[in-house]
C-alpha cells in the first residue's frame, strides 16, 4: 500500500511564538496511503505542527518535504493546490453562507463548477440542508461540512486538527466512522486528535508528542498496548 519514500516527510522541525518553542525539533513521515495520528496532550504542540505543515506559520528551523520537494517556505495556497488541505481545530465554516455556499468556496482552488455529487452522497444531511445557512448546522452537521469542503479541493493528504472536538460521543464515533471510511476508500491521512484511544484504533502508524517533541512512535496497535501510553493516556 505504501511507496518506499514518504509522501510527506518533516526533519527537524521548530516553531515558536515569541520566546515560547511550541515545537522543538520535529521529525515525522507519512506514506501514501496510511492514516498517521498524532497524540498527546494539550499543548503537546499537534495543533502547531499541522498550522506549519499548511503553511500558516513559520518554522524556526527544519524542513518540509513533499514528494521529496522542500515545500519548507511555500504559502499556504501553494500548498493547497499541491495536495495538503487541512479540516481546522473548529471547523472554521462561514456560518453566514449557505452550506452550498461553504462547498463550492472549498472546490475554488480546482477552478470551474464543483461537482457536489460526491459530498452529497457520503454526507445526505448536507444535501437537505444545502440551502440552509451554515451557522444553523449543529456540531456534527458542522464537522461533516468541513470535511466535504475539504474534499472538494481534491487532497492527495487530508490533515484533520481534533474533529471530535465539542461532540457529543454519538456523533465522534459517527465522524470517526466516516473517516475509517475515506482512508479505506485510497485516501492519506494525518490525524491530530485528543481521543487517543480512537486515534489509534483508525491509525496504521501514531507519534506521540510531548512538550513539542516526539516521545513515540510505531504501529499504533503497538503504542495501544505500550504501558507508557496506557499509563498517560488511555486510564490504566
Amino acid at each position: 500500500m505504501n511507496d518506499a519514500r514518504p509522501l510527506l516527510q518533516i526533519d527537524g522541525l521548530s516553531v515558536a511564538y515569541g520566546h515560547v518553542e511550541a515545537v522543538k525539533g520535529l521529525s515525522l513521515d507519512v506514506r501514501a496511503g496510511e492514516m498517521v495520528a498524532l497524540v498527546g496532550a494539550n499543548g503537546a504542540g499537534k495543533s502547531t505542527t499541522l498550522l506549519a505543515l499548511s503553511g500558516l506559520v513559520r518554522p524556526r528551523s527544519g524542513s518540509i518535504r513533499w514528494e521529496g520537494q522542500d515545500i519548507t517556505r511555500w504559502p499556504a495556497h501553494r500548498r493547497v493546490a499541491g495536495g495538503l488541505v487541512q479540516v481546522p481545530e473548529g471547523r472554521a465554516i462561514l456560518k453566514t453562507l449557505t452550506v452550498r455556499e461553504n462547498l463550492e468556496l472549498g472546490a475554488f482552488p480546482r477552478g470551474g463548477r464543483p461537482d457536489l455529487g460526491p459530498v452529497f452522497e457520503r454526507f445526505p444531511i448536507l444535501r437537505t440542508r444545502a440551502a440552509q445557512l451554515a451557522g444553523n448546522l449543529s456540531g456534527g452537521e458542522q464537522q461533516m461540512l468541513a470535511i466535504g469542503r475539504a474534499l472538494l479541493a481534491e487532497p492527495r493528504l487530508l490533515m484533520l486538527d481534533e474533529p471530535s472536538m465539542g461532540l457529543a460521543p454519538l456523533v465522534a464515533r459517527e465522524i470517526f466512522a466516516i473517516l475509517r471510511e475515506i482512508h479505506q476508500q485510497g485516501m492519506t491521512v494525518l490525524l491530530v486528535e485528543q481521543n487517543v484511544r480512537q486515534a489509534l484504533k483508525l491509525a496504521d502508524r501514531a507519534y506521540v508528542l510531548e512538550t513539542g517533541t516526539v516521545t513515540l512512535g510505531g504501529p499504533a496497535a503497538d503504542l495501544a498496548d505500550d504501558p507508557r501510553v496506557i499509563a498517560a493516556y488511555l486510564g490504566g
